[in-house]
């Protein structure tokens, strides 16, 4: 008996990955998220690798709107930093769910290869949730602002202090019809072949 290979429907496959992107002016802040999709995206993202396959992500999901509303800290100051991400930081307390991905332990001052190790366990769960609730119709922007403040929310939220926190996703229903690929630089200036000077054949 062999094992079967599951068909993969490309079509669908790249159409998720080529349109799935931060959005933060689309997101349906009046309609409630089902919990059971959050559950799925969030099984999903636990598929992805992990450095020595220690699995040391930790998910807290907010709902509380209280919590939500805390999210929110210093919010003038947040926009200034980033005025085409004023409009989400401006509502970022109103997305029914949010996500913020963690990792065990604390490196901003550890070697290349330790940061990198770390960086490389949370961040392809962390797209990987986000992927996979595109394909749920739900829309994420992966935002980082809030990290100014990592200590305060951590202490809001009961996260503990050996814990990073790498992004936070406020997540909803699209709004305003199907997403479509972004504007990319061609792939002739981004990939090299062999030596840097040398493009990709």
């Amino acid at each position: 008996m062999t094992d079967e290979i599951q068909p993969i429907d490309l079509a669908s496959v790249d159409h998720v990955l080529k349109t799935t992107r931060s959005v933060r002016k689309r997101l349906d802040f009046e309609r409630p998220v089902p919990m059971a999709l959050i559950r799925e995206a969030l099984d999903i993202a636990l598929q992805a690798p992990t450095g020595a396959n220690t699995q040391t992500w930790r998910f807290m999901v907010v709902t509380d709107p209280v919590a939500r509303e805390a999210e929110d800290l210093r919010q003038q100051q947040r926009e200034a930093l980033m005025k085409s991400g004023g409009y989400l930081m401006q509502h970022l307390q109103k997305a029914p769910v949010m996500i913020i991905p963690c990792i065990e332990g604390r490196f901003e001052r550890d070697d290349v290869f330790t940061q990198a190790s770390m960086w490389g366990s949370i961040l392809p769960a962390t797209w990987s949730l986000m992927l996979a609730l595109r394909a749920r119709r739900l829309a994420s922007a992966w935002t980082t602002l809030h990290l100014q403040y990592e200590r305060e929310i951590s202490a809001l939220l009961g996260i503990p202090d050996d814990y990073t926190q790498a992004a936070l996703l406020p997540i909803a229903w699209l709004t305003g019809g199907d997403l479509k690929p972004a504007a990319r630089l061609p792939l002739a200036e981004v990939a090299f072949q062999d030596r840097w000077e040398q493009r990709l054949d």
